[in-house]
């Protein structure tokens, strides 16, 4: 039984990481950690299962006149999900977002040359552990999903300490396993649901990976 809210990442990690036992030393196994929150989930994680942990490069794409309201996101691929509903609503059409995207498409690739400290294997083929330290509106993961769909990997668990009820019953249809400790609701932001949620940095992102 998950008793809410997690002390912090580490902790939500480590829990996160026992209820994921069966998948200990799996072979051509690895974890994928959205960027930056996600890459202490996914350390904690990986230190519980002693599987390799990599950096995934995942953007929102914000509202062009109102960037921190977020309509998709984009992932390292290339795979772009944009909310349809909310493009609706917002009267906006794709040639509206290409700005956007062309911005973020250029903060990814500097982000994935800062975070790729180590070389990641192909990914074709392996099993995915694809974490991050909570899930609201789900854009970054259905991106980040469509991305690994179409780099043939073999299986793709999302594993989470915490979404929105909504977006995990959006998970469940689009990955293979999800495996959420905790689906509160109201939900409202992920950083609710944790004691000491501070901003990740840079620096320890690359400290955490190596």
């Amino acid at each position: 039984m998950t008793t809410l809210p997690f002390h912090d990442r580490t902790q939500a990690g480590e829990e996160l990481g026992k209820a994921l036992l069966k998948y200990t030393a799996e072979p051509d196994t690895l974890i994928l950690a959205l960027v930056r929150g996600g890459v202490v989930i996914g350390r904690a994680v990986a230190d519980v299962l002693d599987l390799p942990l990599y950096p995934y490069i995942v953007r929102k794409l914000g509202h062009p006149g109102h960037r921190e309201f977020g309509l998709g996101a984009i992932a390292e691929g290339g795979a772009t999900y944009l909310n349809e509903a909310a493009m609706i609503w917002n009267d906006l059409h794709w040639q509206d977002m290409e700005p956007v995207i062309e911005e973020e498409t250029a903060e990814m690739e500097r982000r994935r040359a800062a975070y790729m400290v180590e070389a990641r294997p192909p990914l074709a083929g392996k099993t995915i552990l694809l974490t991050d330290d909570g899930a609201a509106t789900g854009s970054t993961l259905f991106a980040a999903i469509d991305d690994l769909r179409k780099a043939k990997v073999k299986k793709i668990i999302v594993a989470l300490p915490v979404a929105a009820p909504d977006t995990a019953e959006e998970l469940r249809k689009r990955a293979d396993e999800v495996v959420i400790l905790a689906t509160p609701s109201p939900f409202n932001a992920v950083g609710q649901w944790y004691l000491e949620f501070p901003q990740v940095e840079d620096a320890e992102v690359l400290q955490t990976l190596r």
